[in-house]
C-alpha cells in the first residue's frame, strides 16, 4: 500500500496530503457543452439564445434530456419531467431528440481527440477522459486541452469544457468549474486543499443516499470528512466506507481504460396515458422486443440476463430479471422470457405509466463457443 506525504499549511488548519498517485497521471476530462441542445442550435441558428429543452413533449409525460443554458436558468435540468420544466418556462421551446444527428457530431469529435492522443476513454456521447502522461512532456497537458478545444469548435461549431487533474475524479470535478466553454488546471499540490472546499455531493459516486447518510452525522463536505478521520469512517460506516474518505482527500487511482464495455443493452417507452389493458401490455412488450432483437442482432450480442421494468401511475418503480446459464439471442426466446416476467408481476389490472425491457450480462457472439450458446439446446 502506498505511503502518504503529510504536509502542515501555514495559513490553514488543514493538512495538505500528496498522494504519490498524484505524481504518476496528468489526465484531462472533456465535457461538451449541452450537447444536444448545442447541436440543434448549430444546425438551426435561430435557436441561439432561446431556452431550449431537448427530450420528450410536455403533454406526453416525457423527461428532460438535456437544455440549453438559458433554460438551465429558470433550474431546469436533466431528468426532470418535460411537464415540470414547461411550468418552471412556459416559453420554452421543445426539440425531440435526433440521435443520428448527435452521433455523427460526436464521432467528428472522438476523431479530433484520437488525433491528439491514443488513450482515451469514452464515457458518452460527449464526455471522454484523455490520458497524457506520456505526451505531455511534449506539449504541456493545459496546451494539449486548449488546442483541442479549439480544434473542436473550428470542425464542429461546439464548444467543450475540460479539466485537467492528477487523476480522473479531480479532472471530472474541475471540468465541469468554468462551464460552458471552459476549462480548470488543478495541479497536485492543490488536490488535497481543492477538495476540502467540496460538499460530498460535488465528489463523482457520492450519490444522494450517501450524502444523507454521512449528513446524519453533520458530515457535509470532504473537510468534515477529513477533519473526522478514517477510523471514525469505518466504525460508523463501515469498511466498504473508506473509499469515501479516500475520495474526500482527492485519491482516486483508477486508471483510463481505452475499452469502455457496455454492460446492459435496453428499450424503455413512458406512455402518454397509463396503460390498463392488459393485451396492450403485451403488444407494447412484444414492439420492445421486437425492436431490442433488431439492435442486438446488428450488433452481434449475446446475453445471458433478461430483466422487465414497470412503472405505476404512482411513480413505484418495479423490475424482475431472470438468467441463464448459457448466452442467447434469439428474439423468440427473448420474448416468451419477458412475457413470462410481465406475467409474474401482476399487473394485469394496474394502469402502467411506463414499461421496459433490457438484457445484461452480454458478449459479442464472435467470442462464444457455438456450444455455450442457449439456442443449441432448445
Amino acid at each position: 500500500m502506498l505511503r502518504k506525504r503529510i504536509f502542515i499549511l501555514n495559513d490553514s488548519n488543514l493538512q495538505q496530503i500528496i498522494h504519490p498517485s498524484l505524481l504518476k497521471r496528468k489526465i484531462i476530462h472533456f465535457d461538451l457543452d449541452a450537447f444536444f441542445a448545442a447541436v440543434e442550435i448549430r444546425d438551426n441558428p435561430r435557436l441561439k439564445g432561446q431556452p431550449l429543452i431537448i427530450g420528450g413533449m410536455p403533454n406526453e409525460r416525457g423527461v428532460v434530456a438535456t437544455a440549453s443554458y438559458e433554460a438551465r436558468k429558470f433550474g431546469i435540468h436533466s431528468a426532470m419531467s418535460s411537464a415540470q420544466a414547461k411550468k418552471l418556462c412556459p416559453q420554452a421551446i421543445f426539440l425531440k431528440p435526433r440521435f443520428d444527428a448527435y452521433s455523427s457530431a460526436s464521432a467528428e469529435v472522438f476523431k479530433i481527440l484520437t488525433n491528439y492522443c491514443s488513450i482515451i476513454e469514452p464515457m458518452s456521447l460527449d464526455e471522454a477522459y484523455l490520458d497524457v502522461t506520456n505526451i505531455s512532456h511534449q506539449t504541456s497537458a493545459t496546451k494539449i486541452a486548449e488546442n483541442i478545444r479549439h480544434e473542436i469548435f473550428l470542425k464542429t461549431k461546439l464548444t467543450a469544457s475540460a479539466g485537467i487533474a492528477p487523476n480522473k475524479m479531480i479532472a471530472k470535478i474541475a471540468s465541469d468549474l468554468n462551464k460552458p466553454n471552459g476549462f480548470a488546471v488543478i495541479k497536485p499540490q492543490f488536490c488535497f486543499p481543492f477538495m476540502q472546499t467540496l460538499p460530498l455531493k460535488k465528489v463523482p459516486f457520492i450519490g444522494p443516499v450517501t450524502s444523507r447518510k454521512f449528513a446524519s452525522h453533520n458530515l457535509f463536505t470532504c473537510s468534515d470528512v477529513f477533519r473526522i478521520g478514517k477510523n471514525y469512517i469505518i466504525e460508523n460506516f463501515g469498511p466498504n466506507a473508506e473509499w469515501v474518505y479516500d475520495k474526500a482527500c482527492g485519491i482516486d487511482e483508477s486508471e483510463v481504460i481505452t475499452t469502455h464495455v457496455r454492460k446492459s443493452y435496453g428499450e424503455e417507452e413512458t406512455f402518454i396515458k397509463d396503460i390498463i389493458n392488459y393485451s396492450d401490455k403485451i403488444n407494447m412488450l412484444k414492439k420492445m422486443v421486437a425492436s431490442l432483437s433488431e439492435y442486438l442482432l446488428k450488433k452481434n450480442i449475446s446475453f445471458k440476463t433478461v430483466t422487465i421494468k414497470i412503472k405505476y401511475s404512482n411513480f413505484t418503480v418495479k423490475t424482475k430479471s431472470k438468467s441463464f446459464p448459457l448466452y442467447f439471442f434469439e428474439k423468440n426466446i427473448l420474448e416468451k422470457i419477458s412475457l413470462q416476467l410481465l406475467e409474474e408481476m401482476n399487473c394485469e389490472k394496474v394502469p402502467l405509466r411506463l414499461m421496459g425491457v433490457s438484457v445484461s450480462n452480454v458478449i459479442n457472439k464472435k467470442d462464444l463457443q457455438q456450444e455455450t450458446l442457449f439456442g443449441d439446446y432448445i
